[in-house]
């Protein structure tokens, strides 16, 4: 809830920094989940290293009746990475893949920038996503 204007960030691990918000009960707060899978298509004994290309589409301003947000600051918990701008993209590498389909899970936090003109509203805010497959080698493991 919020009384004209504040923020709520929710970092990659789940902290939540509160500006000017106020939590109502009964509202789970957290980042996004996002896993990507490859599905290897067959039971081949080889074992592969998957290359993906990750990119973070940029998120714009969502408004329901007399309340408007913003996502900003983003950031997530894969390894090598923190800070992440929409548009850059990001390498994730799924080595050793052994079974069928191999996955990894992350986070994407931000910040929700939040003005309130009039009434009440609940907000929801996509996070477009898009992966692509960049390579697919059989490990020399």
């Amino acid at each position: 809830m919020v009384f004209g204007s504040g923020s709520r960030t929710v970092s990659a691990s789940g902290l939540v920094t509160d500006n000017s918000i106020l939590a109502l009960e009964g509202n789970p707060t957290g980042p996004a989940r996002f896993t990507v899978s490859y599905d290897r298509g067959n039971e081949s004994i080889h074992v592969l290293d998957i290359e993906l290309e990750l990119v973070l589409s940029p998120v714009g301003m969502v408004q329901n009746d007399g309340v408007q947000g913003t996502l900003t600051a983003f950031q997530t918990d894969l390894a090598g990475m923190g800070v992440i701008t929409p548009g850059q993209p990001i390498r994730i590498r799924l080595r050793d893949c052994r079974e069928r389909v191999c996955s990894q899970s992350f986070h994407i936090g931000a910040r929700l920038e939040v003005t309130r003109q009039y009434g009440g509203a609940d907000l929801v805010v996509p996070i477009p996503v898009d992966v692509a497959v960049i390579s697919v080698e059989r490990s020399r493991r």
